[in-house]
């Protein structure tokens, strides 16, 4: 559930930076200068580092599919969750557009811990003892 919200996010990301103004344009007059999105002052292709945080929200949620005992899935998605929360925190300080992604990192994270706790370990079991799941 969170990571299908995280992926709602994301798309909600791509939304924003066609129609949501964000970016000031100088019309070289005093006064109060008119915001733009930034597709409108960047063109379509700043669409391809937007998608980045839905891209990376459904690969996590791919992995995060993968059979429970696939442990190289889960630290997959736990590396891509981090980095992406990580790229928001950062971004959030130094560019005005990681603010944005935070709430993808955040959700991916909290979806990962979740089902983690959730969870029972992948190992051995002993001989005629079934794993109880809770």
């Amino acid at each position: 559930m969170l990571i299908g919200a995280a992926i709602g996010w994301g798309i909600v990301i791509l939304i924003l930076a066609i129609v949501y103004p964000v970016e000031s344009v100088n019309t070289g007059r005093p006064g109060v200068q008119p915001m733009r999105s930034l597709v409108a002052v960047n063109g379509y292709g700043v669409l391809l580092p937007a998608a980045i945080p839905l891209l990376i929200a459904m690969i996590v949620g791919l992995l995060h599919c993968a059979r429970p005992s696939a442990r190289w899935a889960s630290i997959a998605a736990w590396i891509l969750s981090g980095a992406v929360l990580l790229a928001g925190l950062v971004g959030f300080v130094t560019f005005l557009i990681g603010i944005y992604v935070v709430p993808t990192g955040a959700l991916l994270v909290v979806a990962l811990a979740s089902a983690t706790s959730g969870r029972s370990p992948p190992g051995p079991r002993a001989p005629g003892r079934a794993r109880r799941s809770m």
